[in-house]
């Protein structure tokens, strides 16, 4: 009879026990999305104790259009954001992310930041999404968090991309572009990697992107071209600081990679191959793994900074943002 009302008592409990919900975050943005209703802190109870599991915050979205943005909180009309020209808005739903190891940002987009172009047409914006998106899905399957910040061809402003790597806590950012004009020839790629001033960390990633990128590359037989002091380097401004935001402005170890020269035609028809885009996205996929997982220098240090004081990008006053749902 004892065990008998035992029973009774612990399947009473059980029923009016609150039940827990879970949730599976998302690690890296996608362009497909699913709508998520905001997660709330789960109480689980059990005969003689309580527990409550804390639900992770919502560092970022990919919002119902496949646009990433970072959330500044969340209200009962949904979440608070920064847009990519730098507003703040609400959105709805979305997917949310949790964390990021890796921040890439392919340079430039929108129809005013163009970027480069070559001969054959082909733009830089488009060029650097590609890659950076073929790189995103390596880093998935490698099961490193990434996040992307642009998922298609709209305009951001720097200030915008920059802080977004430190807004998740990342512990990397490569910003990923195609350079102009052209210098001149040479038989191995011109590969430029910028690296942060006076950042030790900076440097070893750029060391390790420039070694992989070069040797990948290499593969490739055509007519490169190359500055006579192309490799891993500081670009200072004559003030003496990063003459680039990119650098400049994130806590996050950065580093700027100009892969080739898109205004060189024999690249340009190169860079417009998928041969090209898995090769330049598989380097930077081993350079960043190996920089979170191992201590190497990687190779190509120019002792001496170039001294350079670039225009400035594009402001919020000619930046148009993308739809957000």
């Amino acid at each position: 009879m004892r065990s008998l009302l035992a029973m009774i008592l612990v399947l009473t409990v059980a029923c009016l026990s609150p039940s827990s919900t879970t949730s599976t975050a998302t690690s890296r943005p996608t362009t497909t999305v699913t709508t998520s209703t905001t997660l709330q802190a789960t109480t689980t109870t059990t005969l003689g104790s309580t527990t409550t599991t804390a639900v992770p915050e919502v560092k970022a979205l990919v919002t119902p259009t496949g646009v990433v943005v970072a959330v500044l909180g969340e209200t009962a009309a949904g979440y608070q954001v920064t847009t990519p020209c730098g507003l703040e808005a609400t959105v709805s739903a979305g997917t949310p992310l949790y964390e990021a190891r890796v921040v890439i940002d392919p340079g430039h987009g929108g129809e005013v930041d163009t970027g480069a172009v070559g001969a054959n047409g082909l733009m830089e914006k488009n060029l650097n999404l590609t890659v950076a998106q073929a790189l995103e899905a390596k880093l998935v399957v490698r099961e490193i968090p990434v996040l992307v910040t642009r998922t298609a061809d709209y305009a951001s402003t720097l200030g915008t991309r920059t802080s977004l790597s430190d807004h998740v806590g990342a512990d990397l950012l490569v910003s990923i572009h195609h350079n102009a004009p052209t210098p001149g020839s040479s038989q191995t790629p011109g590969t430029e990697v910028f690296i942060q001033h006076q950042s030790r960390d900076s440097r070893r990633l750029g060391g390790l992107v420039w070694r992989h990128v070069v040797d990948e590359l290499s593969r490739f037989e055509i007519e490169w071209a190359a500055a006579p002091d192309a490799g891993v380097l500081e670009v200072l401004s004559t003030r003496g600081n990063d003459a680039y935001g990119i650098n400049r402005n994130p806590k996050t170890t950065s580093v700027l990679a100009e892969l080739g020269y898109i205004s060189n035609p024999p690249e340009a028809r190169l860079f417009a191959t998928n041969g090209y885009v898995q090769a330049a996205s598989e380097a930077l996929a081993d350079a960043i793994e190996e920089f979170l997982t191992g201590d190497e220098d990687g190779a190509g240090f120019v002792l001496e900074p170039r001294v350079f004081n670039p225009q400035p990008g594009i402001g919020g006053s000619v930046c148009v943002d993308p739809r957000l749902e």
